[in-house]
């Protein structure tokens, strides 16, 4: 008996397992004891399961309903969307196992962003902000003049069908964060740190945003009907990112100086990592509790209206006899 009570007393997980057995039991229990005093000890438990059984099953509506917003209630919640890799490619794109990658094009990095800067001079220093030391990417120069897509045929009709993600959109920023896991001593171990790469460049295809685009200029009336339309449609495509980064070349940081502007090592191949977006289970906990609970509440519910009707029959007989 000492040894269990300092297996409890040790263990927090026990400990908290057995607090919340406890705090239920006596909650529900109490609730029962109580009614089973004025209805008996059968139909008492029968009356608690469907008050409890109705009121997990509101709860399990309410979480299934607003778990996926960001104000949400709480309560039970599955895995949010986010990316999956499934493939780390160093060099050639065209061995690699998705297809949709296979076809994006693989355009110099550096001749692009010199033939850019060759026609537009003014946006070096726009992307660079002064710094000499630094060579700005093709997203940063196309953030900068929009335009620069259509000149230098960087639009999805030139890309196979793959969009640019600037380095300002949301979707580049989430699928970053998994490259560099993916890349980094948690994942392939190809690297030590994200100081030893710079990201180049990051790709999408296909998803809801890509499947149903909103027109240039739209208003109101065409954001309205772009949310009824992803709505009724249940199924999209799958949405694929790419992440390309290169190595830099290793620079010595002088101590009180700030680190150095990385310098992409031209000799390195650019490594591709290909994910796939998953888009989770948030709302299927709350959905399964609502579905459970209320099967649990109807068979309470139907137990008790057969009970009753047989205690309205025999008193019927008694009053007859």
């Amino acid at each position: 008996m000492t040894h269990v009570l300092g297996l409890i007393s040790w263990d927090p997980e026990i400990r908290n397992i057995l607090a919340l057995t406890l705090g239920v039991g006596i909650l529900i229990g109490s609730v029962m004891l109580i009614i089973s005093t004025n209805t008996g000890p059968r139909t008492g438990v029968l009356i608690g399961l469907a008050a409890l059984f109705g009121w997990m099953m509101i709860m399990g509506m309410v979480w299934w309903m607003y778990s996926g917003s960001p104000a949400s209630l709480g309560g039970m919640k599955g895995t949010p969307p986010h990316w999956r890799v499934i493939d780390v490619n160093v060099g050639n794109l065209a061995d690699d196992p998705l297809k949709q990658a296979q076809q994006l094009p693989q355009p110099n990095e550096q001749d692009v962003v010199k033939s850019i800067l060759a026609v537009h001079p003014e946006l070096l220093a726009k992307a660079t902000n002064g710094n000499s030391a630094k060579v700005p990417t093709i997203g940063e120069l196309v953030e900068l003049d929009p335009n620069l897509s259509t000149e230098f045929k960087l639009n999805p009709e030139d890309l196979a069908g793959w969009h640019l993600l600037l380095p300002s959109d949301k979707q580049r920023g989430d699928a970053q964060a998994v490259a560099d896991t993916a890349l980094g001593p948690d994942g392939q171990k190809i690297v030590t740190g994200s100081s030893e790469y710079k990201v180049l460049e990051a790709y999408d295809i296909g998803g809801k945003e890509n499947d149903y685009p909103l027109p240039e200029g739209a208003g109101v009336w065409d954001r309205v009907w772009n949310n009824i339309e992803t709505a009724i449609h249940f199924q999209h495509s799958e949405h694929f990112a790419i992440v390309q980064v290169q190595r830099v070349v290793p620079q010595q940081t002088v101590p009180g100086q700030p680190p150095p502007t990385p310098q992409v090592d031209p000799s390195q191949p650019v490594i591709s990592v290909v994910m796939i977006r998953s888009l989770g289970d948030v709302r299927f906990p709350g959905f399964m509790m609502f579905f459970i609970s209320g099967i649990l509440f109807a068979l309470t519910c139907n137990a008790l209206h057969r009970k009753d009707k047989i205690s309205a029959r025999n008193r019927a007989a008694a009053a007859t006899t």
